[in-house]
């Protein structure tokens, strides 16, 4: 049965929220009208559908999957940028159209592979630079800048704005680590475990995979699923609660208890009332304090805190 829905379904987790799915629409939406109006105005007749189909395809990812490594701004604009030079070039080199627009998607995903910008619609968008017909001939190398990178530009700024005020979402995936500092460090967290991000990327080597993950999220869902496996009855996402207090159940002098001050949006406000850190306040999303705490602890043994 399992593999017959596989075949049918695939296997894929989807562990978004209704909320989630209701700002990709509104950021879909609003983004792509933008940068379509920035795209239509290359010509008296508006653009060729290929355009469309490119610019609709990055909407997804940059709304559906923000924090997606297709999805980062190099990403983006790279594999755009790319595809739209392929394209013009082989559009000159190779006579016979339907080889050349293979050519251009089989050159194209071969480069953004080595160039790190691996990016889906850039293989519409390098279609498009070699049968989009008469009105992209005339524009020559300026193709490459508009409507190509001027219409992603809009749609990436549109991106980090819809996103921003969604600190779970914060889009490019950087900026959400950076304004979002985690109580628990990836990477010293494996190394804790006894394992680098070396081992890590070993391991995807040897599966020879790409893994739409930016290697920090690979790095936690390594750490949640083996604490599950290892501790069953750990602390989960919904165990976190306002006004509780939790340990890191450390050995060391990094040991602390953490009082959850508040629980909004999928981001925890914490204090630290014990150990390491008093009396530090921060916030983070529940999963990354979910990494980090070990077990629940009394809160009336901090009553003034």
């Amino acid at each position: 049965m399992r593999i017959g829905r596989d075949l049918f379904l695939g296997d894929f987790l989807d562990t978004t929220n209704h909320k989630d799915k209701l700002i990709a629409l509104v950021g879909a939406v609003i983004g792509l009208y933008l940068s379509l109006e920035v795209a239509a105005s290359v010509t008296e007749s508006g653009i060729n559908g290929l355009i469309l189909a490119s610019l609709g395809a990055t909407a997804v990812l940059l709304f559906a999957a923000p924090r997606a490594a297709l999805s980062q701004p190099w990403n983006v604009l790279g594999g755009h940028a790319i595809a739209a030079m392929v394209g013009v070039a082989v559009r000159h080199a190779v006579d016979h159209p339907l080889v050349a627009a293979a050519l251009a998607v089989g050159l194209t995903v071969y480069a953004m592979y080595y160039l790190r910008c691996l990016h889906p619609p850039g293989g519409a968008t390098a279609l498009y630079a070699v049968i989009g017909g008469a009105s992209v001939e005339e524009l020559g190398l300026l193709f490459i800048l508009h409507p190509v990178l001027s219409s992603v530009a809009v749609m990436l700024l549109v991106a980090v704005a819809i996103n921003y005020p969604f600190p779970w979402r914060r889009y490019p995936a950087a900026l959400a680590r950076l304004s979002e500092p985690s109580p628990t460090d990836p990477s010293g967290a494996l190394e804790r475990s006894g394992m680098s991000q070396a081992d890590l990327e070993h391991a995807m080597r040897d599966l020879n995979l790409y893994l739409d993950l930016t290697e920090d999220d690979l790095a936690r869902l390594y750490l949640l699923a083996r604490r599950h496996h290892e501790h069953p009855d750990a602390i989960e996402l919904d165990d976190i609660q306002s006004g509780q207090c939790y340990s890191n159940g450390a050995q060391d002098g990094a040991w602390s208890v953490r009082k959850v001050l508040a629980r909004d949006d999928g981001q925890v406000t914490y204090r630290v009332i014990s150990g390491a850190g008093v009396p530090e306040e921060g916030h983070c999303p529940v999963a990354d304090f979910v990494a980090w705490a070990h077990h629940r602890v009394d809160a009336r043994e901090w009553p003034s805190q």
